[in-house]
């Protein structure tokens, strides 16, 4: 099977020699796989992305970079859903969606909040 054998890539991130995936930080292997995701998107699109907490490596110049990323990318077309605990992502967000927990009657329950500009 083709698809069990991963992918082997390099990435040369800016200031730095090329370099084999495994002797990056976590930021870089992040910001190498998101590109390379992205990449794939350009030539094969889906409707949407989840991207769950790819932000939890990145420093914040990183972190805004994928959000002006999504932000620009993102349409009718083609949605995003991102799960991430930093604020400098969410709040560049069209919406919010809270899932928390109902004591009362033992169930989640979600709560929606628009705030597209």
């Amino acid at each position: 099977e083709p698809y069990t054998a991963g992918i082997k890539y390099h990435a040369m991130p800016p200031m730095k020699r090329f370099r084999d995936m495994e002797q990056l930080s976590g930021g870089e292997k992040t910001i190498a796989a998101l590109a390379l995701l992205f990449a794939i998107h350009s030539y094969q699109p889906s409707p949407f992305f989840v991207l769950d907490e790819v932000d939890a490596a990145l420093d914040n110049t990183n972190v805004a970079k994928i959000a002006s990323y999504i932000r620009s990318h993102a349409s009718e077309t083609f949605q995003f859903i991102v799960i991430s605990l930093k604020g400098s992502l969410y709040e560049r967000s069209n919406s919010l969606v809270g899932i928390y927990r109902d004591q009362e009657v033992n169930s989640s329950r979600t709560l929606t909040l628009d705030v597209s500009p």
